[in-house]
């Protein structure tokens, strides 16, 4: 099950993603593709500080926005943590050995992708798990940003991120 039973939502926005979701993988016989043209499942990782007071963004240039490290799903993924994870190797320079994660699905978002080139306006299934950086470790590409400073950041899926690591 991509989303476990008694995963609990944080509000009703993210009640709204989960059941999305849950009738996407459902319905379509392969969720993680990106030939499902309707869109396709993704994982995300919101890595923080050693300290857990800061959240680590990286520029994503297609979306011309600050965004956490994540992307599509591969068939070498065992799952989407372990995809999430792949992402945020490849994203931030890195190591699994950098960073620590209990593997538990820590929040659900479903968001349009806007048309680009031949691929046609989507959504991305978006399963986000959180880590934490070890001591001393620094990512090579991207920035901090303290979670409360994120809690009233524009980009509500990152302001919940935010919001719900600060309500423990």
């Amino acid at each position: 099950m991509i989303i476990p039973d008694n995963f609990s939502p944080f509000d009703s926005t993210e009640a709204a993603h989960v059941a999305q979701v849950r009738e996407f993988v459902g319905r379509v016989a392969e969720p993680a593709s990106r030939s499902t043209l309707e869109g396709h499942l993704t994982g995300s990782a919101f890595l923080l500080s050693a300290d857990g007071a800061s959240a680590w963004l990286i520029w994503h240039e297609k979306l011309q926005r600050w965004l956490q490290p994540g992307g599509h799903l591969e068939p070498e993924d065992t799952s989407p943590w372990h995809g999430a994870l792949r992402e945020l190797c490849e994203e931030t320079g890195l190591t699994e050995a950098d960073v620590e994660s209990d593997g538990a699905l820590f929040d659900v978002d479903v968001h349009p992708i806007p048309a680009r080139g031949d691929e046609p306006m989507h959504f991305h299934h978006d399963l986000r798990f959180l880590f934490r950086v070890r001591e001393g470790v620094e990512p090579a590409t991207g920035r901090w940003i303290a979670l409360t400073e994120l809690e009233a950041f524009p980009e509500e899926s990152l302001s919940r991120l935010a919001r719900k690591v600060l309500a423990g």
